[in-house]
């Protein structure tokens, strides 16, 4: 493995536990780390830096741009939940098929 590698893994592992450890105690919180598009510019900038090709990094973030409402289907399960009492696993795997359905859409009209 070469060092660029692990410390993408590192990097990004670390901000995803950051996230899961503060919304331990604030949920709110939590979330906010979330929804900073900390991903998409840790993604953005390991695309740039391993390719040096700003079309490429413009169209992923087209791409990203477009994609985003989609990914908020995803939660739509997970909002009804005090209602249906379907537990995390179901929840999980509704929302996946949510979002794999609109992504297949998309695909369709978006090639």
């Amino acid at each position: 493995m070469n060092l660029l590698f692990i410390a993408k893994l590192v990097i990004s592992a670390a901000l995803i536990a950051a996230a899961t450890e503060v919304a331990k105690r604030y949920p709110f919180w939590g979330a906010v780390i979330v929804v900073l598009p900390l991903t998409s510019v840790l993604a953005m900038s390991w695309l740039y830096f391993e390719t040096r090709d700003d079309a490429l990094v413009s169209q992923f973030a087209r791409d990203v741009f477009i994609l985003v409402p989609l990914s908020l289907l995803f939660f739509v399960p997970f909002l009804f939940e005090p209602k249906t009492h379907w537990g995390f696993g179901l929840n999980l795997t509704l929302g996946l098929v949510l979002l794999a359905v609109a992504v297949l859409v998309l695909r369709r009209f978006i090639p």
